[in-house]
């Protein structure tokens, strides 16, 4: 009965103060701080920051339910340099669940990562370390071209009448259709997504660097115009229609 009487006397000083988050961090879903580490795969050290932007998603099944977004940050850090997340309280379903928050990492030079990550509830001293490494925007190209010469070698084993040899060109067209894709949606990335979130004069400083990369990027893939496979087979020869905007 006493300890009764003690707990009660400390619950409604808490009503009153702002210093009893110990009592209630669990229950009310509390997540963080969280400080993310961002490394290459190259091991590299780049000139310009990444952006790293979380998210907080809750999902039954193939719906979504409770509170969809939160948890809503844009950082920038360097490669290697630690950037902290803050503490904050979620809104879950189930407040002691593991909460699903996802970080997205981007940057002119590298591939754009998504890593979604399970936190616990943590207390306010207690923050969690992560580490995501993202690969080199070349290297991933490198990758996508590979799977599509690899079709095109196939095709040599075959006839030119024959299905094999049919299907193994749709493959090579189509996966040089994804290469295409992928490097355009890298610069609209970029375009839209990271350089509003720095200064004029960083922005140009970027554009400078990477405008002549991106440029023999788009242009290295001529046949990228075409939406579907049908459209790739007749335009995988001709010169680009659409003009690179650039930056």
């Amino acid at each position: 009965m006493k300890k009764l009487v003690v707990f009660m006397s400390v619950l409604l000083a808490c009503l009153f103060t702002t210093g009893c988050d110990f009592l209630f961090d669990e229950a009310h879903g509390y997540r963080g701080p969280i400080v993310v580490t961002i490394k290459t795969e190259d091991g590299s050290v780049p000139e310009f920051p990444f952006l790293i932007e979380s998210g907080y998603s809750e999902s039954c099944g193939h719906s979504s339910c409770g509170i969809e977004f939160g948890y809503k940050y844009f950082k920038a850090a360097y490669a290697n340099e630690q950037i902290t997340f803050p503490r904050e309280r979620l809104d879950l379903l189930q407040p002691n669940a593991y909460a699903s928050i996802e970080f997205t990492v981007t940057h002119p030079n590298y591939h754009q990562g998504v890593f979604p990550r399970g936190f616990p509830p943590t207390d306010a001293d207690d923050p969690i370390y992560v580490t995501f490494t993202v690969k080199p925007f070349a290297e991933q190209m490198n990758k996508v071209a590979g799977w599509a010469t690899g079709y095109k070698q196939d095709m040599q084993k075959f006839t030119p009448d024959s299905r094999e040899f049919k299907e193994a060109d749709m493959m090579y067209r189509q996966e040089r259709f994804n290469l295409g894709q992928m490097i355009a949606r890298h610069i609209t990335l970029t375009k839209t997504v990271y350089l509003p979130h720095f200064s004029k004069r960083m922005q140009q400083r970027v554009i400078e660097k990477y405008q002549p990369i991106f440029k023999a990027w788009y242009y290295g893939v001529p046949e990228t115009d075409c939406w579907d496979m049908v459209d790739c087979r007749k335009q995988i020869l001709k010169p680009r229609k659409v003009e690179y905007e650039g930056l």
